[in-house]
């Protein structure tokens, strides 16, 4: 059985000097040999804003990406890649007044191509991936942004384990430095994220191969949510 990969994508515009970084690092660095592991810093990528082609005519918003094609200088390709080739994709993301990062909405515009490949064009890109999400804020509101991007997410083709995410929010203060210290010192709220990545990957084992048999997991689903588009 080959190893499985497992991709992390953190969108904090603060990069590895975020709290939201520290923690994918630190679950990551938790899982076992026996994977594969790399995590994408997407602020430190050059990636252009989505050009809303599917506003247009929604057969423009093709695979790969307009901007992909035609502008060599876009690294949304890395991510592209990165997701369709891994077995395991772990996203995190910062809350911000109730939402997800600037930088994790500008990514779910720019993987819009990959869910349209299906609804529009009936060509399944992305399938037998298993997804999570790790959140990390202060007061509340990680339940609305696991919400919002599960539903982009299973509609792009991943499909989600049980407690498919894991999120911890600090106090009003939002002191992030203060939280840094906080973070470091308390197991307890590592083990929310080493638990998230590993119950991902465990869930991946289970559903994509089976090492008795040999039997590997391939499921794909035509949508017809979009069949009124000619």
């Amino acid at each position: 059985m080959n190893k499985l990969k497992v991709l992390g994508i953190c969108t904090s515009a603060r990069g590895k000097e975020s709290n939201t970084y520290y923690l994918m690092k630190s679950a990551f660095d938790k899982l076992g040999d026996d994977v594969e592991k790399e995590i994408i810093v997407a602020s430190e990528l050059k990636l252009r804003p989505c050009d809303h082609h599917y506003s247009m005519n929604a057969k423009m918003c093709v695979h790969p990406c307009l901007i992909t094609q035609n502008d060599s200088t876009d690294e949304m390709k890395k991510i592209y890649d990165g997701i369709i080739d891994s077995d395991v994709v772990i996203f995190s993301t910062p809350i911000y007044w109730g939402n997800h990062s600037q930088l994790m909405q500008l990514i779910v515009e720019r993987l819009n191509s990959l869910e349209n490949a299906n609804s529009v064009y009936h060509k399944v890109i992305v399938k037998n991936k298993v997804g999570a999400l790790m959140i990390l804020g202060h007061e509340d509101g990680y339940q609305h942004v696991a919400g919002n991007l599960m539903n982009f997410l299973t509609e792009m083709g991943m499909i989600f384990p049980p407690q498919a995410y894991g999120a911890w929010v600090g106090e009003s203060d939002e002191d992030t430095k203060e939280d840094r210290n906080k973070l470091e010192t308390d197991e307890k709220i590592k083990d929310i994220f080493t638990d998230v990545a590993q119950n991902a990957v465990n869930f991946a084992k289970a559903l994509l191969v089976c090492p008795e048999c040999g039997h590997h997991f391939n499921y794909e689903h035509i949508s017809k949510k979009k069949n009124y588009i000619k």
